[in-house]
């Protein structure tokens, strides 16, 4: 009973983003082994390789990866939703910052380009297989993150999920074609709400979600 206390307290606080962080702390070397473990062993679609992860505690490389998330919407005060600005997202000022990219395995590319030669449907089957691959791509990476978030939380530690980004920028930055999601993951400031931007003290609005669940017995 206690486990599945635990796991339901991870799951439920892993839904939350974390803001603001306290960077006086370092996260344990350990810890970032098992979060790795964490995004290169879980599911994909046949186990094929749709994506790369980079795992980032320079904190050069973090200001200019937060420099590029300007785009998200926060308030002056906590529960205020009237007037607001946009701001960078602060969930990416985190003591770890994981980023996902696209990395399809070349071969299993060209494979489908291929197949798709020896049909009289040519365009139509390319087109059918870059989608499927493209669900596939997507679906793995939200497998990924969400294995990472939710292994992230139990080892006691806030997470936060950033897709609002200039994805030319943080490519430059990152040397990479694609970047297709940044997670935060660290130590949160005891002193502040979850919601407030780690710099300027704006507020970031927050909502809740309700999911119908059916049993069928």
């Amino acid at each position: 009973m206690l486990l599945n206390k635990f796991l339901e307290e991870s799951i439920v606080k892993s839904q939350r983003c974390q803001r603001n962080w306290n960077l006086n702390k370092a996260i344990p070397i350990k810890d970032i082994e098992t979060m790795k473990t964490s995004v290169t062993q879980c599911m994909s679609k046949q186990n094929r390789v749709f994506y790369k992860v980079k795992f980032i505690t320079n904190r050069d490389i973090i200001e200019k990866i937060h420099d590029g998330t300007l785009g998200a919407r926060v308030f002056d005060r906590e529960g205020v939703y009237s007037d607001y600005t946009t701001s960078t997202n602060s969930q990416t000022l985190a003591n770890l910052v994981v980023a996902f990219c696209e990395d399809i395995d070349k071969t299993d590319e060209k494979r489908f380009v291929t197949d798709a030669s020896k049909t009289d449907m040519k365009s139509k089957y390319f087109d059918q297989s870059l989608e499927i691959i493209d669900r596939d791509k997507y679906t793995s990476i939200g497998i990924a993150s969400a294995y990472l978030t939710l292994t992230a939380n139990m080892l006691g530690y806030s997470t936060g999920c950033c897709q609002c980004f200039d994805e030319i920028e943080i490519g430059k930055i990152l040397k990479e074609d694609k970047v297709l999601l940044i997670i935060g993951i660290g130590y949160s400031d005891e002193n502040k709400s979850r919601l407030e931007h780690h710099v300027s003290g704006k507020f970031f609005p927050s909502i809740s979600k309700t999911i119908d669940v059916e049993d069928i017995e």
